[in-house]
């Protein structure tokens, strides 16, 4: 539908013929609007459709008979309009239809009665005034200007006046006119038709394509969409989708030439004063992308309190999206990943913005929440490449699940399933970069530098990939490299805490302890303080040995989330920390369980909170028991702490701790069934570094049992035979 039809109707068709797919019970209003243009066989048939599922609704007859009377097929317009009035006597335009009807067979009496009930009810009709007074009735005049009736249908012909006898001949011109003009109007509606077809081929394809939100995908869509716009530069839908392929393409994957054609249709729409959604999220990202984020959030905050107050405009997806990318440009992540979940509950079909709500949670190390939601993400896209992209790389962060992450990596390098063509710039980068970390988490540090040479490479703009650089130069001791990559990466995206956190951790494993926590500060002249950012900092003063300084930023963290697992645990670490400085002097003892007990406390609030029943949270409790000298109690939470280690995937490393922690236990207890308790979590744990399997190392030590086992019943034989 062509732009200036929308406008002289009023009504979007488009949205109308949706509906109607939506809801087959709602087709009066499409049968309407077509009975408007004059394709009253269309409406016919979105009747008759619509009536399978209520077919004595009087407003759906109502259409029905209109629109036959529309289509000149007047049997069945007279029946159908009959059982209109049997239901709503007082339905003017079917008295006025079934009286044109009359008047047109000759039935002057029948025609009269039924225009003079129709100007009864609607006296304000004019096509009923006109007909009356065509047959030479009376019409009483109405005071002021006559306003529209109440339920206006189209009328299909002009009054029918009697005319005295003419010559045939000008009547056969008239009739050879008419047809050459009807021939001209069957051959440009047949070519208009073919046209409409044709574009809704086109926007179909497209509709298909750009859900799925992959970067080959979305150039498919831009191809049909575009082949859509070349027939008609004007039709609505064609243009706002158009503008919101392009739109990802530039923004999402790095396609810079994309950036003036969707200036151009946002300048198309702004003209138009469309109140489509796409008009206003276009324009706020063209602001965005000038440096103006905190004017874009402005204006799209204003556009939503009149969508809300007025109704005269839509909101979508893209209105909430955009304003989360204003808002993430000015540091603020919470009010960010807000309007990404809105933008998210608009969009269900497509994982585009479950992701970007999911990241809000990896930038701010929630790392617990960004694998729950990037999961969630994938659920409406299993393939999306960046949702998998992404998760692999919260996994990695997360040091857990590990073997899912390598699987990851490992499909979409695989040229065979995942072509070159599947990835724009940024993700061919971010695939390299996700290598990088895994090789670095395994130690290869060679490799990991040659992957993020490639990450780099593909994506010079990833604040990410420098920042992975950063960190390689630090492990090599090369603290200029290290320094100029971070800055690199700060200056590419200064709202991501991850850099601040990764950079104060090398400068401090450079040696650069003050300039560490001088440099991690500067994170709170972007950003608004959030619990990672305390949490890392209170991390740093404890390894300075300043467990006042650190539990002063851990106490922050738990005022900003009240509710965070980790603030809370790092406060009973700190509790804990500080009665392990007090030694095992008896004159501290008493100060020292108050500490232990604080410590207690607050590890069981981080456990009953939503995600804070950890393995990690056990094993700091078992190991404040066994210190306290209680090793039923530790011996408890140790297990507990090595199965949901073992459940939740923690690297072996981690479980090898809580396997030592153990042993130290049996140690304490002694005996023979002590030592023997204690040499087989001991060589269980040496196995868990050396990089086996729980399940290999378990097979071990039951051989180790039995061999055990074997000599001990040996040596009792061989006392025998003495």
């Amino acid at each position: 539908m062509a732009v200036a039809d929308q406008k002289e109707s009023g009504v979007d068709i488009d949205r109308l013929e949706a509906d109607f797919k939506a809801d087959p019970g709602n087709f009066v209003p499409l049968a309407k609007a077509y009975l408007e243009r004059n394709l009253p066989l269309q409406a016919i048939q979105v009747c008759r459709q619509g009536l399978k599922h209520n077919p004595n609704a009087p407003k759906g007859l109502l259409a029905l008979g209109m629109a036959y009377y529309q289509a000149f097929d007047d049997a069945n317009a007279e029946s159908t309009l009959r059982k209109v009035l049997k239901h709503s006597p007082d339905a003017a335009v079917a008295h006025r239809a079934l009286g044109e009807i009359f008047l047109e067979r000759g039935q002057e009496q029948k025609a009269m009665a039924e225009l003079a009930r129709a100007l009864e009810i609607e006296p304000a009709d004019p096509h009923t005034r006109q007909l009356l007074q065509a047959l030479g009735e009376k019409v009483p005049n109405l005071p002021g200007e006559n306003g529209r009736p109440r339920d206006a249908w189209p009328v299909r012909t002009t009054p029918l006046v009697q005319e005295p006898a003419r010559s045939i001949w000008p009547t056969v011109g008239q009739v050879l006119a008419v047809a050459a003009v009807m021939a001209l109007v069957i051959v440009w509606y047949r070519h208009h038709v073919d046209i409409r077809m044709q574009i809704r081929q086109y926007q179909e394809k497209a509709a298909a394509a750009i859900p799925t939100d992959n970067y080959d995908r979305l150039l498919e869509a831009e191809k049909q969409l575009q082949a859509a716009y070349a027939l008609d530069g004007e039709e609505v839908r064609t243009v706002v989708k158009l503008a919101t392929v392009q739109s990802y393409l530039w923004t999402d994957h790095a396609r810079e030439d994309r950036r003036q054609n969707v200036a151009r249709l946002a300048a198309w729409m702004e003209e138009e004063q469309l109140p489509n959604p796409e008009r206003f999220s276009t324009q706020a990202l063209l602001q965005i992308f000038d440096g103006k984020a905190e004017a874009a959030e402005k204006f799209l905050t204003g556009v939503i309190e009149q969508a809300i107050n007025t109704k005269d405009i839509f909101l979508d997806a893209s209105v909430f999206g955009t304003r989360a990318l204003a808002r993430l440009r000015q540091g603020m992540l919470k009010e960010a990943r807000e309007d990404y979940s809105r933008a998210a509950r608009f969009s269900s079909d497509t994982p585009h913005y479950q992701v970007y709500f999911a990241d809000t949670y990896l930038r701010e190390g929630n790392l617990g929440r960004a694998l729950r939601y990037f999961k969630d993400a994938l659920r409406s896209n299993p393939a999306h490449v960046l949702g998998n992209l992404r998760l692999a790389y919260a996994i990695i962060q997360s040091g857990k699940q590990l073997p899912r992450a390598r699987k990851i990596i490992e499909e979409y390098l695989d040229s065979q399933r995942h072509p070159d063509s599947e990835f724009s710039p940024p993700l061919n980068g971010l695939r390299y970069l996700v290598r990088g970390e895994l090789a670095l988490v395994n130690k290869d540090v060679p490799a990991a530098n040659e992957w993020a040479r490639k990450s780099l490479e593909a994506f010079d703009s990833s604040a990410e990939a420098h920042g992975l650089a950063g960190r390689l130069a630090a492990l090599n001791k090369d603290a200029a490299t290290a320094n100029a990559e971070f800055s690199r990466a700060i200056e590419l995206d200064p709202y991501q805490p991850k850099i601040y956190f990764d950079r104060a951790e090398s400068m401090f494993a450079l040696g650069d302890t003050s300039g560490a926590i001088e440099k991690l500060r500067q994170f709170e002249q972007h950003m608004k303080p959030t619990v990672a950012y305390h949490v890392k900092l209170g991390q740093l003063y404890m390894r300075l040995d300043d467990l006042q300084s650190a539990m002063n930023e851990f106490q922050q963290a738990v005022k900003v989330d009240e509710l965070s697992p980790d603030a809370r645990f790092h406060v009973a670490l700190c509790y804990k920390a500080q009665g392990e400085k007090l030694g095992s002097d008896k004159k501290n003892k008493g100060q020292k369980l108050a500490l232990y007990n604080q410590a207690r406390q607050w590890f069981e609030e981080t456990l009953m909170l939503p995600g804070g029943e950890r393995g990690e949270v056990y094993r700091e409790m078992g190991r404040i028991y066994l210190d306290s000298e209680d090793p039923d109690n530790a011996l408890d939470s140790l297990g507990k702490a090595a199965m949901m280690m073992q459940k939740a995937g923690e690297p072996g490393s981690k479980i090898a701790a809580v396997f030592e922690d153990v042993a130290r236990v049996f140690k304490y207890l002694g005996g023979t069934e002590g030592e023997k308790q204690e040499k087989i979590y001991l060589m269980k744990a040496k196995g868990l570094r050396e990089g086996k399997t729980l399940e290999e190392v378990e097979k071990e030590a039951q051989e180790q049992a039995k061999r055990e086992a074997k000599k001990k019943r040996r040596r009792r034989r061989g006392r025998r035979r003495r």
